[in-house]
């Protein structure tokens, strides 16, 4: 098969909508917690889906309310600004990369590994001072550019996913034999699409490539994050492939068993409640 033309991706990525306003400036403040919070609200409320979906999760039963939650501010003081911006953030784009009946990806596996992935990237990032928001949305985006190739070259694609399957290598490799490129290229060029802080863009560029990378970065936080997601099987999909974690990777990260397992529990616990927002 031959590969697919850079050219002809980036002109897809373009036709990719722009993420709501809301959206960009909070992932633009991802290191401010003094967000005016009245402002988000009001800037919520001019968006109906993001509401719906907003006052949903607000309304769930996890938070055992007495009163019935009815505006965007009332959600906010509920959730507070962090929990918001990851349910919002996760919702957009969402929104923005539908998939099909009969694509290659399951939507509901995809979305749920890279929950598992958003949780896990926050409490590895929690623990070697590196901003937890940025490393949720790092983990949530990481794979993106899967979705975009899924999307916009459905039968291409395919043929990558079964040349996967069949020769039982990386999903990475698969895509650089069968298309020329992989979905870590994608996804940074959608983000730098939807002007996404670099760190995050980094994040997502070289997830798969983190043996040149000589400390601890966000970019090996979303690598151990990933192959974590996969070991406890947050798609709950049979016989995936789960990558290993570079002892590389761990060195750099400089964590501990006991820390590993502490993040790996954390994000069991809360991923329920984060896959509120696919309901």
């Amino acid at each position: 098969m031959t590969p697919l033309p850079p050219e002809e991706v980036l002109a897809a990525i373009n036709t990719i909508p722009s993420l709501p306003a809301v959206v960009t400036e909070l992932l633009a403040q991802l290191d401010d917690d003094h967000v005016d919070m009245a402002c988000v609200a009001r800037r919520i409320a001019v968006d109906p889906a993001l509401t719906a979906r907003v006052l949903r999760l607000a309304n769930s039963s996890f938070y055992g309310l007495q009163k019935q939650i009815t505006t965007p501010s009332e959600a906010l003081a509920v959730l507070g600004l962090h929990n918001l911006r990851r349910l919002i953030s996760t919702a957009a784009i969402m929104g923005k990369l539908p998939i099909a009946q009969d694509s290659a990806i399951a939507f509901e596996a995809y979305w749920r590994h890279a929950i598992g992935t958003a949780l896990c990237a926050r409490g590895i990032a929690a623990q070697k001072g590196i901003n937890p928001e940025s490393a949720y949305v790092a983990g949530l985006l990481h794979d993106i550019g899967r979705l975009v190739l899924a999307i916009r070259f459905p039968e291409r694609y395919k043929g990558a996913m079964e040349h996967h399957r069949a020769c039982g290598i990386p999903m990475v490799e698969a895509e650089d034999t069968v298309l020329g490129l992989n979905h870590a290229m994608v996804g940074a060029a959608l983000a730098r699409h939807w002007n996404f802080p670099e760190p995050i863009r980094q994040a997502i560029a070289e997830h798969h490539d983190v043996d040149r990378l000589p400390l601890a970065t966000l970019v090996a936080v979303v690598h151990a994050a990933d192959a974590l997601a996969h070991a406890l099987d947050f798609d709950g999909t049979e016989n995936a492939m789960a990558a290993p974690i570079p002892q590389g990777t761990w060195d750099r990260l400089e964590l501990h068993e006991e820390q590993v397992r502490a993040v790996a529990d954390q994000a069991d616990q809360e991923f329920a409640l984060a896959c509120r927002v696919l309901q």
